[in-house]
């Protein structure tokens, strides 16, 4: 087996909108050094004053050097059917992932990090960044921040883990071939206890914070998605940096998943989540007064700042609601508004073939309890996460009142009793848009009030 052992200076930390000016690659066979290639490489844009002071390489060093797309073809074949090894490997592997792509290469390979394999073969130390991990194993670095100097201490680095690894860790690594995929400062630990079962898993960030809420039908499998792949925006980096911790929760069905990650995006408004922040109903069935006194009835597009009746996803609903209240409850045409997408202008509402103000609004009354009295509540019951439980979803008054779990030996059947207080919460449209659409799908697993629930 042979290994491409990498080294690149860049002009900033992500591979989206910055290029290369630097790169070193050293080829080993795992015994001995068998070829070295470097250059400088113009990244097709100002290096900032920063990163020249840092590596030592300004703006004239690289104005007379080769392009990446013209060295593509030499890079690729040093690094093809090779294992491509780095220090902090996701760094070097996304930049030159992008940069042969640029370049019309197809190009994938299995990788090493050698930060990820000195936390394991080297323990307990207390750095692992290339200038204090060399500096505690007596390796020297000639030209810090040179694509070569550090290259060449990464090899003399990995040739020492070759030779410690008694337990077979760079083997085991290889046939994995995902660990790699993990950020070097995430702890395996934490990944290592994940389940592959349906849940949610929360990203923290080094203060503790949650900064994303994800749902899965297997855990595991959807963090690790989050670190594949070589997509090199800003954004991306900036999500994948800002992780420090995973932690998890199990929920026994997706539904419940779903639920559970909506409650906790409210409770706690990550920073990198957005999709479910912005989700609201499209259309409301609204009641109002007008100057005369009269209460009228219409459909309007979703209003944050006007309280529906009732909420919709489609007007074609709301439209027939409506139109079955102003015939069972004889309402006026006159005060009584349909949504249409291209409305007509209206006269001013006459008066004097509409009932007296009390008697209308007595009408206006009934038909609002009437759709009132048609709310639903009910139970869900649905498996657990374990077989000594079962998992609960409250619908009070067409709203989801409360989801949990409950031990299978409870003999609990009033809704209430059976709620715990920390599984109270404040739903959405939502969330009760798909606790309606589960228990349209499975009637069996629901339970009305004036119905027994059997767990």
């Amino acid at each position: 087996m042979e290994y491409a052992i990498v080294d690149i200076e860049t002009t900033g930390s992500y591979a989206g909108d910055n290029g290369i000016t630097e790169i070193a690659i050293i080829i080993h066979n795992g015994e001995h050094i068998l070829e070295k290639f470097e250059t400088l490489v113009n990244p097709g844009t100002t290096i900032p004053y920063h990163i020249q002071s840092l590596t030592g390489i300004d703006n004239e060093m690289v104005s007379s050097a080769p392009s990446f797309k013209e060295i593509a073809k030499t890079i690729y074949s040093l690094l093809h059917k090779r294992v491509f090894i780095a220090h902090n490997v996701n760094f070097d592997y996304s930049f030159i992932n992008q940069e042969l792509k640029k370049a019309g290469y197809d190009w994938k390979a299995p990788k090493l990090c050698t930060v990820r394999l000195s936390r394991k073969i080297f323990p307990n130390l207390a750095s692992y960044s290339l200038g204090k991990l060399c500096q505690n194993l007596g390796i020297t670095i000639h030209h810090r921040h040179r694509a070569m100097g550090d290259v060449e201490a990464t090899v003399t680095l990995f040739e020492k883990l070759l030779k410690n690894d008694s337990d077979s860790i760079i083997a085991t690594t290889l046939k994995k071939t995902k660990e790699h995929n993990l950020p070097t400062h995430i702890n395996q630990e934490d990944f290592l206890q994940l389940p592959e079962s349906t849940g949610v898993y929360y990203f923290k960030n080094k203060s503790g914070n949650i900064m994303y809420v994800g749902k899965a039908v297997n855990i595991k499998k959807r963090v690790l998605s989050h670190f594949s792949g070589n997509s090199p925006s800003q954004k991306r980096q900036s999500f994948i940096n800002d992780i420090h911790n995973i932690d998890f929760e199990e929920s026994g069905t997706e539904l419940m998943a779903l639920l559970m990650e909506c409650k906790m995006i409210k409770q706690h408004w990550p920073t990198h989540n957005q999709a479910l922040k912005k989700f609201e109903p499209k259309f409301g069935l609204f009641e109002y007064e007008d100057q005369k006194g009269y209460k009228r009835l219409l459909v309007s597009t979703f209003n944050k700042q006007a309280k529906a009746i009732q909420y919709f996803e489609r007007a074609t609903e709301a439209n027939q609601l409506l139109l079955k209240l102003m015939n069972t409850y004889e309402l006026s045409p006159k005060l009584c508004f349909f949504y249409s997408s291209r409305p007509e202008q209206k006269a001013p509402t006459d008066y004097a073939s509409i009932p007296d103000l009390q008697q209308y609004n007595t009408q206006v009354n009934q038909a609002l309890d009437y759709v009132i009295a048609q709310r639903n509540s009910f139970v869900i019951i649905d498996q657990g996460r374990n077989l000594d439980e079962k998992s609960y979803i409250y619908f009070k008054n067409d709203q989801l009142a409360a989801f949990g779990f409950i031990h299978t030996d409870n003999q609990t059947r009033e809704f209430e009793e059976m709620i715990a207080e920390n599984d109270k919460c404040l739903s959405n449209y939502y969330m009760n848009s798909l606790v309606l659409q589960y228990a349209e799908r499975f009637p069996g697993k629901v339970h009305y009030e004036n119905t027994k629930a059997n767990f």
